[in-house]
């Protein structure tokens, strides 16, 4: 699924030129869910 959003979302998000914070939102969010998931299981 992150796969999925990552190619759907960053590539968009560089032709506005936003391709590096979308970046770093994606990994972020990423390291969020795995910290939730690891605090909550």
């Amino acid at each position: 699924m992150l796969i999925a959003v990552g190619h759907s979302v960053i590539p968009e998000s560089n032709r506005h030129g936003h391709g590096g914070i979308a970046s770093f939102g994606l990994a972020l969010g990423f390291c969020l869910m795995m910290a939730l998931d690891t605090a909550l299981g």
